[in-house]
């Protein structure tokens, strides 16, 4: 039987194979676009009448074999937990589709998807993303497709085009991509509107992604015309499955006796007392209603487990009407605030003494604290991935414990997704506005806390970011806020857009549409829905409503600090730079690293060199930056140790030498030839075995034969021992 479907993406060639591997899944494709292939594999299994929500599970896997290499570690060869890149990567797939299944269904389906060969000419997100919708199309599941993933970007001339390319924010060089590109936007997109978003933006006006965004639809169809042809060509019968319904008899009974209850508890403006007042609801139905209705219908106690579940629904069902009602009907929100307005904002910086930089951003009652850490590069975080070796001198992490959300929890040492997924939204952010390594050589690491969390914490902790980076006086070029627009919206398409949505309206709403960016505009975006698909116009007004919340709190933020601090804390290192030529590293660094590891155990400096002569030097005060660059000069012999030779030499001639003076480095020696004229004998050229101290083999005054091997272009003579 003929597996293969091939179809033409802009003059390149798109395959899949049908079952070509993992042949036992429900459905399995193998995709090639170039030299980029992988293999998409869906798995189902028997749902349970009492799970409490749909177990989807999405997997994007990178192995380094894809693209010929092995890691570098001597210890190490096996690929472990995924990189942050891949959980992302995931997490795109996952918020696209994930909407995009029955309502109620709780059947378990995993989609795994291995990257098999890479080629960054051809992204294979993109071609995971679009693959992974044909395979759920042609599975056993219900699935509503077709749904195509797309990446955009902008030319030198601010023309937006189809990008096939894969773009790591960061290469081996320790610079982002967006101090170059303007723009990378990853739209998920179906023929009647918007799915999902996930972009970084060098500060682009709103009208620039309206467009961007109609530009996805109309160049969308190649990817629509493809799945529907290969779910008909290879489709499996759709399966019911496990799917639980809304019970209408138990939410008009608790809608009855409790409704008015829930109406006032979601009124409540207070995140600490709504909550507790929800919960107190929630457990006198869940003893009252719940212990009542099991006797009088004589449940089992399997069917009492089904009850319980269907109960939760009903529950949830109710929370959001009320929600929804208030809205859509009363044209009021829940808490009480206008639709367009921001709550209560509280900002501080310089919080904590001995940091580098602290910034704390409130707003309502989602509170984050972010700390700003500042080190020399080479602090740089190394990774080794699938799409190449990278240096990252910014890295932001997020957390959030359980005290954010005010009861008991998991305690999590290695983030979970979505804290990787927020801490990665907030770095995006920021990336744009950051000072180039030549601007600012420091490593820069930040930190967001979520002391409380009651929506958009993400948006919070951008705004934080901002403050603890001006408050440690790194020189950004603009300060960054974010903000989250929410839309609750009717099935005949009434809709009401929600500016700085507070945790109820995200659970209960249709969208979170998080935008971040400065003055000039927009640096990131992260939208998820779960209505399936939402118009564009949904959009259009949302990027306007967010922009003007954006000024609004930028200008709050400005009253507290409006930009980066003249100086430094006394805490953070200070950083020079200094030039050397790249040909005299390999002398500065010495064999196995002698030289420069002395240079740094003597002087107590930090000491980055880089391949083009760049020598960074970090240290805690001025005495050790000062030794530090005493002993580099000393070891490059800049400080004119070495005096031009009074007469002609010739490399290869021996002369007896006497030792006038002894470095880590090196000896230095005089020529006892009348001429007084000195040389170096580097370390490396006293013995044929590793010295570790040179002062252990030779003493001033001693004298030795010495070969003369190098005259560099000022005369200067270099000399050996060994080679006598």
């Amino acid at each position: 039987m003929d597996n293969k479907y091939s179809f033409d993406l802009n003059g390149h060639t798109v395959t899949w194979y049908n079952r070509k591997f993992t042949s036992l899944s429900d459905a399995s494709i193998f995709a090639s676009w170039g030299e980029t292939a992988v293999n998409v594999s869906i798995l189902r299994g028997e749902g349970e009448p009492t799970a409490e929500f749909f177990p989807l599970q999405v997997e994007y896997l990178e192995r380094l074999y894809a693209v010929g290499k092995i890691a570098a570690s001597p210890y190490v060869k096996r690929e472990g937990h995924p990189a942050d890149s891949a959980i992302l990567k995931a997490r795109i797939i996952d918020r696209a589709v994930r909407p995009r299944f029955p309502k109620g269904l709780v059947d378990t389906v995993q989609v795994f998807v291995n990257v098999l060969s890479y080629s960054q000419e051809f992204d294979p997100l993109v071609l995971a993303f679009n693959t992974t919708v044909a395979a759920l199309m042609a599975s056993s599941i219900k699935f509503n497709g077709p749904l195509a993933g797309m990446r955009l970007s902008m030319d030198a001339n601010g023309e937006l085009y189809v990008n096939n390319k894969d773009l790591p924010l960061w290469n081996n060089d320790g610079e982002n991509v967006m101090q170059q590109e303007k723009m990378n936007l990853f739209l998920a997109v179906e023929p009647e509107g918007i799915v999902m978003f996930d972009a970084v933006m060098n500060e682009v006006p709103e009208e620039v992604v309206k467009q961007a965004m109609r530009k996805a639809m109309s160049e969308a169809k190649p990817w629509f015309d493809a799945q529907k042809e290969f779910a008909k060509k290879f489709g499996e019968q759709k399966q019911e499955g496990v799917v639980i319904s809304l019970p209408e008899d138990i939410v008009a009974a608790i809608d009855s006796q409790y409704g008015k209850q829930i109406k006032a508890a979601l009124s409540n403006p207070a995140k600490e007392e709504r909550v507790r007042e929800i919960e107190q609801i929630e457990e006198r139905i869940n003893s009252e209603f719940a212990l009542k209705y099991i006797e009088e219908n004589k449940l089992e106690e399997d069917k009492e487990a089904e009850f319980k579940v269907q109960l939760r629904k009903a529950i949830e069902y109710l929370f959001k009407k009320y929600v929804r009602e208030s809205v859509l009907k009363h044209n009021m929100r829940i808490d009480g605030r206008d639709f367009d307005q921001v709550r209560d904002l509280y900002v501080e910086v310089g919080l904590l003494p001995r940091t580098h930089g602290s910034g704390s951003f409130k707003r309502g009652d989602t509170h984050v604290l972010t700390i700003a850490t500042l080190a020399s590069l080479q602090k740089q975080l190394q990774i080794e991935e699938m799409t190449g070796d990278q240096e990252r001198r910014y890295i932001h992490e997020y957390y959030s414990p359980p005290y954010a959300f005010g009861h008991p929890g998991r305690i999590r040492y290695y983030p979970g997704r979505r804290e990787v997924g927020h801490g990665a939204l907030a770095e995006k952010a920021l990336l744009p506005v950051l000072p180039t390594k030549d601007e600012f050589p420091y490593t820069i690491r930040l930190v967001s806390e979520v002391m409380a969390s009651a929506g958009s914490t993400s948006m919070a902790s951008v705004c934080g970011s901002t403050l603890a980076l001006m408050d440690a006086g790194v020189p950004i070029k603009r300060p960054v806020a974010g903000i989250s627009i929410g839309v609750i919206m009717n099935d005949n398409g009434t809709y009401k857009l929600l500016t700085d949505i507070q945790e109820l309206e995200d659970f209960y709403g249709e969208m979170d549409f998080k935008v971040a960016g400065t003055r000039n505009g927009i640096t990131a975006i992260q939208m998820d829905q779960k209505r399936g698909v939402l118009p564009i116009e949904v959009f259009d007004e949302a990027l306007e409503k967010a922009k003007a919340a954006r000024l609004f709190i930028l200008d709050k933020m400005a009253e507290v600090i409006s930009k980066p601090r003249e100086e430094l804390s006394k805490y953070a290192p200070a950083i020079e730079t200094i030039q050397i030529d790249p040909d005299e590293i390999g002398k500065l660094i010495g064999p196995g690293g002698k030289v420069i590891k002395d240079i740094i155990k003597e002087s107590g400096a930090e000491i980055h060199i880089e391949e083009d002569g760049q020598v960074q030097i970090s240290a805690v005060n001025k005495a050790s930056m000062d030794k530090a660059k005493e002993l580099i000069r000393e070891a490059l012999d800049l400080d004119n140790k070495l005096s031009a030779p009074q007469k002609q030499y010739k490399v290869g001639e021996v002369y007896e030498v006497e030792v006038v003076d002894l470095k880590p480095f090196g000896a230095i020696v005089k020529i006892l030839d009348g001429s007084d004229t000195t040389g170096l004998v580097h370390i490396s050229e006293i013995a044929d075995t590793y010295i570790k101290d040179i002062n252990t083999v030779l003493k001033v005054g001693q004298k030795v034969k010495a070969k003369i091997i190098e005259i560099d272009k000022r005369g200067r003579l270099r000399l050996s021992i060994k080679q006598v």
